[in-house]
């Protein structure tokens, strides 16, 4: 049987007839690995996941200065819209807030 260019990855099944075939059979077959490739399983995982917490930590700290940038800026037209309507309506404010009491 010959595997090659078909784009396969993961680990080459252990204790079956594809264990018995040449290096040759999986030819063009980046991600695969195991035996009988000379590329083991376990290479590149450690870095892949270094890269991967390293990723996470960088969206995290993005993810919290997205939510800075909003905050402020809501928090200030918060303030002007409440002080337009209490300075300029002001009886008009004051039913409204009467109405809930």
């Amino acid at each position: 049987m010959n595997f090659s260019n078909n784009m396969l990855e993961g680990p080459i099944p252990q204790g079956t007839q594809i264990q018995s075939q040449n290096s040759s059979s999986f030819v063009h077959n980046p991600g695969l690995c195991g035996a009988p490739l000379k590329r083991s399983c376990g290479e590149g995982k450690e870095e892949e996941r270094k890269q991967d917490e390293e990723k996470e930590e960088k969206d995290q700290v993005s993810s919290w200065i997205a939510a800075a940038i909003a905050y402020a800026p809501g928090v200030f037209c918060g303030f002007v819209i409440g002080h337009i309507l209490s300075s300029y309506r002001h009886d008009w404010f004051l039913r409204i807030f009467r109405s809930f009491a």
